[in-house]
């Protein structure tokens, strides 16, 4: 087992680039457990603190990128998240003032109407404690996840503020502990960035910030030789699903279909033709909304042969 500490980080990436320098070497089945700074770069730790925008422009940045041994292009990267715990047992987060002016007109028109022009900065400082996540005096659960996790593009560098075919900022609920994370590699090495943790986020991340948390997180690397994916995979206990991503002409019900056409694709591997799956889906499946750019559809696993 290797550790990767925020010290071994030095400076952050804000992008997911096949450029990256590798930070670590992994081998095969290695585990490892890595530092992650919060989406603030660690800049807000209590209420009087202000995120400095000169010396961290951006938002989610990322540990690494780990260079996987024998990794390479046409295949698939496995990674085991093991456990997502908090480094100093706090969370922070806040309304975003610019958040509500993403989106169509009515629907931009209809919040603003809602949430008038005048937000609060909305800034909390959240205490973990054990399983629990407090909001002033109401207790949450702790439900820890990876907003941004994934490999290197093949071209081109990808801001960690979006999700994509490499995965990315895609604020999947179920990106937690226990599950399996299957990436396409496009790069020598596969180059696996995460960051961002939070403590809980609800489905679509509507505020545009969960409980944003410094984190060290156990996990475990596999590879698939001569196995291409073209989106991400999840796997836990229960379901296999399959990632879609709106984009430029694409919108949130695209996205549904892709991670649906993207599920039964995988389905197949299961012995059920696609005809099929397409109406398994109809009567099984489910959808998980991530940050209203990023779904997952799944099919339980216990249908399947």
């Amino acid at each position: 087992m290797k550790k990767f500490t925020l010290k071994d980080q030095g400076k952050f990436y804000y992008s997911i680039d096949p450029k990256n320098k590798p930070r670590m070497y992994l081998d095969i089945s290695e585990t490892l457990i890595v530092e992650t700074e919060d989406s603030s770069s660690g800049h807000i730790r209590k209420m009087t603190d202000k995120r400095d925008y000169k010396k961290a422009p951006h938002s989610n940045p990322q540990s690494g990128p780990f260079y996987i041994n024998g990794a390479e292009k046409g295949d698939t990267l496995v990674v085991e998240l093991l456990n997502i715990r908090p480094s100093i047992g706090q969370g922070n987060t806040r309304l975003q003032k610019w958040w509500w002016y993403l989106g169509h007109r009515e629907s931009a028109q209809t919040i603003s109407d809602f949430l008038q022009p005048n937000i609060p900065d909305g800034l909390r400082i959240m205490p973990i404690e054990k399983d629990t996540v407090y909001f002033d005096q109401l207790a949450l659960p702790y439900k820890p996840m990876i907003g941004t996790i994934g490999t290197a593009p093949e071209l081109e560098a990808v801001s960690t503020y979006l999700p994509g075919h490499h995965g990315g900022n895609m604020d999947l609920p179920c990106v937690t502990n226990g599950c399996k994370l299957y990436f396409p590699v496009k790069v020598p090495g596969a180059l696996l960035h995460l960051g961002d943790a939070h403590a809980i986020q609800g489905e679509g991340e509507i505020s545009g910030v969960a409980v944003e948390m410094p984190a060290e997180v156990t996990l475990k690397v596999g590879l698939i030789k001569n196995k291409a994916i073209d989106w991400p995979r999840i796997e836990n206990d229960e379901y296999i699903m399959s990632v879609g991503c709106t984009g430029a002409g694409r919108t949130l019900e695209d996205a549904i279909r892709l991670a649906y056409v993207n599920l039964n694709l995988w389905m197949e591997e299961y012995g059920i033709n696609r005809w099929d799956a397409w109406e398994l889906c109809s009567f099984l499946g489910k959808v998980t909304l991530g940050n209203i750019w990023c779904v997952a559809a799944g099919f339980p696993k216990k249908y399947l042969r």
